[in-house]
């Protein structure tokens, strides 16, 4: 919102009298414009790049914003380096040789090169080594053998065994359930836990948690074979006559319905019918809930007061102030004589301080506490004379007491040394 005028006003009801206060009126402003305010400054193309929301923007390729806006390889421009015309493409897509006689000349000049001669095309490299007989006729394996424990065992079967569990003692089988959970198929683990309760030790074998139901079932066996007696089992419906189930209409009462009578189902009310009393009697007077809200007052009774938005009380009327009528207290006391000594805590201005204008603009005499009113105000010729001497003045006592009084002459005895200066100078 944009100030005052974008809060809605209340409907004025009495626009004979006119309203009390100030309103502030902002020109050329509407609900519109309220609620659809200045859009921000767009970003600038240079600052644009960075954002998060222009590197990572749907449908284009994210690029960092260093070379996001290079367009040297728009350019036709080759990259690299050309080679010498010489050497040409034939000769470099055509490496295989095409007959015999050519493979034996390319042979003969690549002998020339290093690696030609210590690693052969086809033929392993030859560093000179020489194996004994037995490794070079594959009689011995290359290595040291390894020696056997005295039991002749290898150290995976020392490490995991394979021997039945079945031989072994129920110690041995303890220890390997806690070394290597060696459990058999099915068993319960088991922590050997000491179950005592104050009824004495438990038996986890034999002992049932829980606790035991109050009702106990009897003829289940019974039931089992006879599902017909059993009450939790559905039951096929049973067919009985029909004098029965009419005794049962006309003497038991259904909720939310008349109790039949005898009438006959002619007698039958519609099904938008209305039980009970009507609240509202005919021909009574009585009012209804909607009177009772809305009353029923006359034309002239529902008319707003005459006094509406008027002070009843006398000495409280909504009349305006005058025009150049001011509340509230001035920030310059002017009306509030200074005290003779000021505290440090007291703020108030009392009309002895600088105005705006000289805080802004000070005078060239404001650090020696001087201000531009004290060049206005009356002063006596030994001032006067004083203060020209003290400046070193080339003049006499003469010739300022006759300035003196010409100035006294011509501002009716109001000498100021504005006024003196002004004259003197223009005796020069």
């Amino acid at each position: 919102m944009h100030g005052v005028s974008a809060v809605a006003r209340p409907k004025d009801r009495m626009p004979q009298l006119p309203a009390a206060g100030v309103t502030l009126f902002v020109p050329n402003e509407s609900t519109a414009h309220s609620m659809h305010p200045t859009p921000p400054p767009p970003t600038p193309d240079e600052m644009a790049r960075w954002r998060k929301s222009t590197i990572h923007a749907p449908g284009s390729a994210s690029k960092h914003p260093g070379y996001a806006g290079d367009t040297d390889h728009l350019r036709v421009q080759v990259y690299g380096k050309r080679s010498d015309d010489g050497i040409g493409v034939q000769d470099l897509m055509q490496t295989a040789p095409k007959s015999y006689l050519i493979e034996r000349a390319l042979e003969k000049k690549e002998a020339v090169y290093h690696s030609s001669k210590q690693e052969p095309l086809g033929v392993s490299r030859t560093l000179g080594h020489e194996l004994p007989a037995k490794l070079a006729s594959g009689e011995a394996p290359f290595g040291k053998g390894t020696p056997h424990n005295y039991f002749g065992l290898a150290a995976k079967t020392l490490l995991a065994p394979v021997e039945p569990l079945e031989n072994m003692s129920d110690a041995v089988r303890e220890q390997y359930k806690k070394s290597h959970a060696a459990f058999m198929p099915g068993e319960q683990r088991r922590r050997n836990y000491t179950w005592d309760t104050a009824q004495g030790s438990v038996d986890p074998a034999v002992f049932r948690f829980g606790k035991p139901g109050d009702a106990t079932e009897h003829n289940a066996i019974y039931y089992a074979l006879h599902p017909a007696h059993d009450p939790y089992v559905p039951q096929p419906p049973t067919i009985v006559a029909k004098e029965l189930e009419d005794f049962k209409e006309m003497t038991t009462e259904a909720l939310g319905k008349p109790r039949p009578i005898g009438h006959g189902d002619n007698a039958k009310p519609p099904p938008d019918a209305g039980f009970g009393l009507p609240s509202k009697r005919k021909g009574d007077g009585e009012w209804n809930a909607r009177q009772c809200l809305e009353g029923d007052y006359a034309l002239d009774a529902q008319r707003p007061d005459v006094d509406l938005g008027q002070a009843i009380r006398p000495g409280w009327r909504n009349l305006p102030p005058p025009d150049d009528r001011a509340f509230g207290v001035p920030n310059v006391r002017t009306d509030v004589s200074a005290p003779l000594v000021r505290s440090v805590a007291d703020h108030q201005n009392y009309g002895n301080e600088p105005s705006g204008g000289e805080v802004i603009a000070p005078s060239h005499f404001s650090q020696l506490d001087i201000n531009e009113g004290d060049f206005l105000k009356a002063q006596s010729l030994e001032q006067i004379k004083s203060l020209f001497h003290a400046i070193n003045t080339p003049f006499g006592d003469d010739v300022l007491e006759h300035v003196y009084a010409q100035v006294a002459a011509e501002d009716e005895g109001h000498v100021s040394i504005a006024s003196f200066r002004a004259a003197l100078f223009d005796r020069l």
